[in-house]
């Protein structure tokens, strides 16, 4: 199954480098994190026949210095080699979304069909292609909290009820495994033509929470329309280059399947045993998944959105931040979940690739973990061990205190 301001101040830019500090701050309780890891990361291999080289990665930042931690990999790497961050991705789809809200381009209350500000078109086309059910009572925040219903065509086969050729499978997989089209360039019209020719959702907009990554490619068209440039341009001239994130890129043409040098090798157990999955067609993730990062990039990214000292204020921030009624047991917010006793952030999940990014306000620690490898038959599983390894790693950094 195949499962991506316009200016800142330099001052602003100036307190954002002091705040991430780099390689000549102390290390924060490196040893006591890299024998935990070591530790954690054996007993899971053991337990889950991982591949050698697959590995481990859990890199901190706080006000009083970095640290990172490696295991298992056959050779060395550190926190700028380059993996998929996945559905870390949704993080800058939202902030770019709240960030047009600010500068009052857009209203995130505004529903999809409303008109743009200053413009004479819709947020949302009006061609039969985005004729989405219930689209007339869906609004852009509702597509950032996962509240719309917006059906998930790339996490969930379309129902064996439709007449479509590909009832019954996941749409990307028919297309590039059945069809043989390992090259094919997914586009958002394609992908939402699917909801809309099978007439395909979960339910009402407020019936529920349910994730979709559909949902985040309805908010690529909106940041394209609303901006007038490519969604992969937008977030490199907005956040790329002004944040100094240097080593993050958003591929989306199918014929980017590697990665930039040094890159992490991942690995996939689809059911059959795990194999390498590094390179990938990306072209149908973009804006839920494409994006491609470091460990010392997205830690920077997601401090410096979420302190506030970047281009969203705090009080944007806080509203991005607050979850939604009906949210609560999911914790999952505007493009951002809140993880007990880790902090605010996301995590991603590609084949080859699971990773965490999270930023605590309380103690000014910033986790990224990261692991190179996905055991499709074993999501859940996986997950709890990333999450607990960011958990550790906030108790070694010296916070304890409940969050």
């Amino acid at each position: 199954m195949i499962t991506l301001l316009k200016r800142i101040t330099i001052l602003a830019l100036l307190l954002l480098l002091a705040a991430c500090g780099d390689s000549s701050t102390p290390d924060i309780g490196r040893q006591q994190l890299q024998e935990m890891l070591a530790t954690r990361y054996a007993a899971y291999k053991a337990a889950n026949n991982l591949p050698e080289g697959a590995g481990a990665l859990v890199y901190l930042q706080s006000p009083n210095g970095t640290s990172v931690a490696t295991v298992g990999f056959t050779s060395a790497v550190n926190e700028n080699y380059h993996f998929r961050i996945a559905s870390n991705t949704k993080t800058f789809t939202a902030a770019a979304i709240m960030l047009l809200d600010q500068q009052k381009r857009l209203n995130i209350d505004d529903y999809v069909t409303g008109i743009i500000p200053g413009k004479t078109v819709p947020y949302l086309p009006a061609s039969a292609t985005y004729q989405i059910p219930y689209k007339s009572s869906i609004t852009i925040k509702q597509l950032l909290a996962h509240r719309a219903g917006v059906y998930d065509i790339t996490n969930d086969p379309v129902p064996s009820s439709s007449n479509a050729v590909y009832a019954g499978k996941y749409y990307t997989d028919y297309i590039i495994n059945t069809l043989g089209e390992a090259d094919h360039q997914f586009t958002f019209d394609e992908l939402v033509g699917v909801n809309a020719l099978n007439q395909l959702s979960y339910w009402a907009p407020e019936g529920g929470y349910h994730y979709s990554n559909t949902g985040y490619t309805l908010l690529a068209v909106i940041i394209e329309r609303v901006t007038g440039q490519s969604y992969g341009q937008f977030i490199a001239d907005t956040f790329f280059t002004p944040l100094g994130l240097a080593a993050t890129s958003a591929p989306w043409s199918a014929n980017e399947r590697s990665l930039p040098q040094p890159f992490m090798r991942g690995f996939s157990n689809f059911g059959d045993g795990y194999r390498e999955t590094t390179e990938d067609n990306m072209s149908a993730n973009v804006a839920e998944g494409n994006i491609i990062s470091t460990a010392a990039d997205l830690a920077r990214w997601i401090r410096t959105l979420l302190s506030g000292n970047g281009p969203l204020t705090k009080d944007q921030v806080a509203r991005m931040v607050t979850i939604p009624p009906g949210n609560e047991p999911k914790q999952y917010a505007l493009g951002i979940s809140r993880y007990s006793d880790i902090g605010y952030g996301h995590t991603g999940a590609h084949q080859g690739y699971m990773s965490l990014s999270a930023y605590n306000p309380q103690d000014d620690l910033t986790i990224v973990v990261f692991l190179p490898f996905l055991d499709f038959t074993k999501i859940d599983q996986q997950g709890e061990f990333l999450l607990g390894l960011g958990k550790e790693a906030r108790k070694i950094a010296g916070f304890t205190d409940p969050w």
